[in-house]
């Protein structure tokens, strides 16, 4: 008898102590012992390529008028827009296209101010500078077309159109070359635009720019 009820004593204390441990373990949930330096870090943010972008150029430039007349100097000012397209995958080659509208302005000879607007279409490599790709080199090159709105000569109270009986055409075909600095959306870059030799088209155009731009 005093062997059954030691027994059963044992038994009682066993289901009390279970019964015990399954509360602690319910109250202490063991993912809270975990240390600090097991938690996730933050993933670093990706780098973003920009579609899109507006620029602002200035470009002291030289016209050819004729054939017997010499350059004359205009100053310039383009606002434009381009689209950035990657054409590799994985690879920082882009095809740029866009629109600009420039403003050209004379006042020693002619005293002429002159509407253009043109379509870009170039080449870009980037090379970035840094692991983050915020800041790049990017040389590109291509090619323009060019529609002249209106250019005109003012000689005191008179206003003479250079184009057509002016001498001056409408359209013309332009290369043009540039190196640009990226630093994450905002980019500056110098450039050179020529048109292509065709001595029946005037005016004949060589352009020196700066620009500034931002991408969106």
């Amino acid at each position: 008898m005093t062997a059954t009820r030691i027994k059963m004593a044992l038994f009682a204390a066993l289901c009390l102590s279970l019964n015990a441990f399954a509360q602690y373990d319910d109250e202490y949930d063991i993912e809270e012992w975990t240390l600090d330096e097991e938690e996730e870090v933050a993933p670093k943010p990706q780098h973003k390529e920009y579609k899109n972008a507006f620029y602002l150029q200035y470009s002291p430039s030289r016209y050819k008028p004729g054939e017997e007349l010499n350059r004359i100097h205009f100053d310039e000012m383009t606002v434009g827009y381009s689209r950035f397209i990657e054409v590799v995958e994985d690879m920082p080659y882009f095809v740029e296209v866009g629109a600009n509208m420039k403003f050209s302005w004379e006042t020693s000879d002619l005293n002429a101010r002159v509407l253009t607007f043109r379509i870009p279409v170039n080449v870009m490599y980037k090379w970035y500078l840094w692991k983050d790709k915020d800041y790049a080199i990017a040389p590109f090159a291509g090619a323009s077309i060019r529609a002249i709105a209106m250019a005109r000569e003012h000689m005191g109270a008179k206003s003479t159109s250079l184009l057509n009986g002016g001498g001056w055409n409408h359209f013309q075909v332009s290369w043009q070359t540039g190196l640009r600095f990226y630093l994450k959306r905002y980019f500056f870059g110098v450039s050179y635009s020529r048109d292509f030799r065709d001595s029946s088209k005037y005016p004949g155009v060589r352009e020196c720019g700066v620009h500034f731009g931002v991408g969106f």
